[in-house]
Parts: C-alpha cells; sequence; structure tokens
C-alpha cells in the first residue's frame, strides 16, 4: 500500500500481486483486504492499483473487487505492454 502524497494527490495505491502458482487460495484477497484497510484509515480521497495488460487474472481481480479502468499507458518509450490503473468506485 502506498499511501497518499503530501502533495494535492490524494490518492493510496493499493497492489495485492501472488504468483500464479499460488492463485486461487485466498491469499490475494487477504493481501488486498489488509492494504485496503490501511489505505482507507489514511482517509484518502480515491483508492487506486495498476496492474499489467498483460496479467488478465490481475484485472480481473481488480475489476471483481470494484475497481474501474480509469487509464491505460506504456511506462517507457518501446514498451509494448501497457499499464492500466484502476480506481475503486
Amino acid at each position: 500500500m502506498r499511501p497518499p502524497n503530501t502533495d494535492n494527490d490524494a490518492t493510496a495505491t493499493v497492489i495485492a500481486r501472488v504468483l500464479p502458482q499460488h492463485r486461487r487460495r485466498g491469499l490475494g484477497t487477504q493481501l488486498y483486504e489488509r492494504a485496503l484497510g490501511q489505505a482507507r484509515a489514511l482517509d484518502p480521497q480515491a483508492i487506486e492499483t495498476v496492474v499489467l495488460a498483460s496479467n488478465p487474472d490481475g484485472l480481473r481481480f481488480a475489476e471483481q473487487h470494484g475497481f474501474v479502468e480509469i487509464e491505460r499507458y506504456l511506462l517507457r518509450k518501446g514498451d509494448t505492454v501497457p499499464w492500466i490503473d484502476l480506481r475503486l468506485s
């Protein structure tokens, strides 16, 4: 969990990553719920996450937990797989 900046950006970022061989066991949900609780305790204006477009499981997980896509972008020149920013609705 990345807390909100002290600047004007009051967005907390929550990321729960689980290796493919450990998925579908509830680990991601446990990590996510813990990080979400910590984020909410900071009273941010928004809570976001980020997923690589090449990770359909991660994208599905985020969407199933109430996140909606707000932006796709390439991090560096020459990258071919976009990152997807999602915000908790």
